[in-house]
């Protein structure tokens, strides 16, 4: 059974996926002479190694019309076998020292065995030394003129401008919908299968822009499921194999603040085989949409996690999908990125839903009970900083860690129902506006106070002296059930000073 992205791979200029990109190359080789230097630059799977590919049949055709290889020729046909030895492929990551771009150039300097130009494709060209590119510099600064070479890249950063500067820049990017929908197209009628629209839309939605993932998520779905595709079947299809994982349900998860039904889930998708690289990049692009719908770009819902915490989240997926190709235990870095932005407690011991329910109407009782005694509290700024050691007892029991970074504020001005603080260090406010830190904060705010209160941290502009603190408030108006529900933290000041100053 062929794979469709190899079975599919475009032949042609007007195969190419990427319209823009086929267009600029079009251009380049209609022109009365053509550089001897390419730089194809874009995300995986945009269409760049297909594209060189092209181009070298293009230079080495004997019958080029309006820019297209012919196809028929006898160079056209060596090169489409991938059986001539005038096209040499490398990949930069596997051959990235200064020797192996000195036997580069040896090779460059022999004339072809067989075509008119001998093509160079260096892939992940990214991934040379620092010597590597100083010494590949010299080799396209004035190329034999039977070479042709092409430099693709993933990352353009990487390379230093002396090269850059001495290449033909073409970019690729990711597909764009009815470009996705068209090039899946000529698989279904290539292959003479029946698909739904809605199938269509469903995988060009999971591809990421990417061609290759394109081809690739619909060849499985194909060889299991077979020539008639609907959309019953193949979301039944992933169901099974463990895709049913949704991103609305991982970040309704974590909104609930609870690492160990997460990390459970995690293992039995690791158990029935997903592919945890494609899990992750999945996850990223939800909370990218996510992130994009803050400033009205895109459709759906807003997120209910704020725009910092996004961001948050948004960093340690980024963070899991480069570890997970240095470690064999896939799921392993996604479970780290969960335990950090959920924080180091997490959830330690199940109860039954009875008990849970029991615990929160106790609770409901006895907050309704000391609201009518401080019903009339007038809650100013000057009442805060009354009852602000006593935030701190309340708190230290809970996380020394969150009581440390509030000794190190100041309460500023109470807006309506909502407090500002004064911090003085970015580290103390990242952490501070930590959902699970912020719960805290705002638990213990409401037993002092007897009236629910969020806050807000606004870094001051200098340091000023810690706020004198005054526990003559009655203890007793602390509320002790904020104390017993959680498990006293574990950390000894060492930790703390770790926290605070890293």
């Amino acid at each position: 059974m062929s794979v469709f992205y190899l079975k599919y791979r475009p032949a042609l200029i007007s195969d190419l996926d990427s319209i823009q990109a086929a267009e600029g190359l079009r251009k380049i080789l209609m022109a009365k002479e053509a550089p001897q230097s390419f730089l194809f630059v874009g995300p995986k799977g945009s269409g760049k190694t297909s594209a060189a590919r092209i181009l070298a049949r293009a230079v080495n055709c004997s019958d080029l019309k309006n820019g297209e290889p012919c196809g028929e020729c006898e160079n056209c046909k060596s090169i489409l076998e991938g059986k001539d030895m005038d096209i040499i492929e490398i990949d930069a990551a596997s051959n990235r020292g200064i020797e192996d771009v000195r036997e580069l150039k040896d090779r460059a300097y022999l004339m072809p065995s067989r075509l008119k130009k001998k093509v160079f494709i260096i892939d992940e060209v990214h991934m040379l030394t620092k010597d590597a590119f100083n010494a590949l510099l010299k080799l396209i600064e004035e190329p034999p003129k039977h070479t042709v070479f092409v430099l693709c890249t993933t990352d353009v950063e990487k390379i230093p401008e002396t090269v850059i500067s001495r290449l033909m820049r073409v970019d690729f990017r990711k597909g764009t919908k009815k470009e996705l929908v068209k090039s899946l197209e000529r698989v279904i009628l290539g292959e003479g299968l029946k698909v739904e629209n809605e199938v269509i839309n469903f995988v060009v939605g999971k591809s990421d822009g990417s061609f290759r993932n394109l081809h690739r998520i619909f060849n499985e779905i194909y060889l299991n499921i077979g020539d008639k595709i609907n959309l019953e079947a193949v979301e039944k299809f992933y169901s099974n194999f463990g895709g049913e994982y949704t991103g609305e349900q991982f970040e309704e998860d974590l909104l609930l603040g609870k690492t160990k039904p997460i990390l459970e889930k995690l293992e039995q998708l690791a158990i029935k085989g997903i592919d945890f690289k494609d899990f992750n990049q999945r996850l990223l692009v939800y909370f990218q949409n996510k992130l994009l719908i803050n400033f009205n770009i895109g459709d759906g819902d807003k997120s209910n996690f704020c725009l910092k915490d996004i961001e948050r989240l948004i960093d340690f997926l980024i963070r899991a999908i480069k570890q997970s190709k240095e470690v064999e235990i896939e799921q392993l870095p996604l479970e780290l990125a969960v335990i950090d932005f959920l924080g180091e407690d997490g959830d330690v011991e199940d109860e039954s839903n009875e008990k849970i329910e029991m615990k929160i109407k106790d609770k409901v009782e006895k907050e309704e009970i000391q609201n009518m005694n401080v019903c009339d509290l007038k809650v100013d700024i000057d009442k805060i900083k009354e009852v602000w050691g006593n935030l701190l007892i309340a708190i230290k029991p809970l996380n020394h860690s969150v009581e440390a970074f509030l000794r190190a504020t100041q309460p500023k001005v109470v807006k309506g129902n909502c407090l500002i603080l004064e911090v003085f260090y970015p580290f103390h406010k990242d952490r501070l506006e930590e959902i699970k830190n912020r719960k805290i904060v705002e638990d213990g705010l409401k037993c002092v106070l007897g009236v629910g209160m969020s806050f807000e941290c606004v870094l001051a502009k200098d340091k000023k002296k810690p706020l004198i603190i005054n526990n003559d408030t009655p203890i007793e108006n602390i509320s002790q059930e904020l104390v017993n529900d959680s498990k006293e933290n574990k950390k000894d000041l060492y930790d703390v000073a770790k926290d605070i100053f890293g």
